[in-house]
């Protein structure tokens, strides 16, 4: 490996590793909040907080986008898609395909199932992705049980404006 490759892998592991599993706890924390029926019945069912940060993951991606160079060129509706040609696959809205998802718009932390995109799929499979889910079930149970009056503050929180990522600024609650 060279010097290049080593630092472009430490920067690759820094944001897989770190940005997208804050987004994905903080994300699901904001989606709870807005549902706090369902995250009562989390609350008071724990054994769900797998198929909750599953479908947490599906509803409010950290990853919305992520792009692939072809190697070689096929046809997407009679249209070529040329050799080369970089693509952007839109992950997020994948995730709401209603072909893909029974109510896609509605939040059910009991889906089965959930097939979602979330850490992409096949060769580009997101490798820390078990580490990503273990730490958020581990975070958002956590703060779902020990704060149970926590509620947001005030209007909507702010979303960082960044490329492919989809994770708030800051998350203000009251407890």
């Amino acid at each position: 490996m060279t010097e290049e490759e080593l630092y472009a892998q430490c920067i690759a592991l820094l944001f897989a590793g770190h940005e997208t599993t804050r987004n994905l706890i903080g994300n699901g924390m904001y989606t709870l909040l807005q549902h706090p029926q369902e995250t009562a019945e989390l609350r008071e069912k724990p054994q769900m907080i797998r198929f909750a940060v599953e479908e947490l993951l599906r509803y409010e991606s950290p990853v919305q986008l992520t792009a692939r160079v072809l190697k070689e060129e096929f046809k997407v509706c009679g249209q070529p898609i040329r050799k080369g040609w970089t693509v952007l696959c839109m992950l997020g809205a994948a995730n709401r395909d209603p072909k893909q998802f029974k109510e896609p718009n509605q939040l059910n932390l009991n889906r089965l199932n959930n097939q979602h995109l979330a850490f992409s799929a096949g060769l580009h499979f997101c490798i820390g992705a078990q580490l990503a889910r273990l730490e958020g079930q581990i975070a958002i149970l956590n703060l779902v049980q020990r704060f149970p009056e926590m509620k947001l503050a005030g209007p909507r929180p702010e979303w960082a404006s960044t490329f492919g990522f989809r994770g708030l600024k800051g998350l203000p609650v009251i407890m």
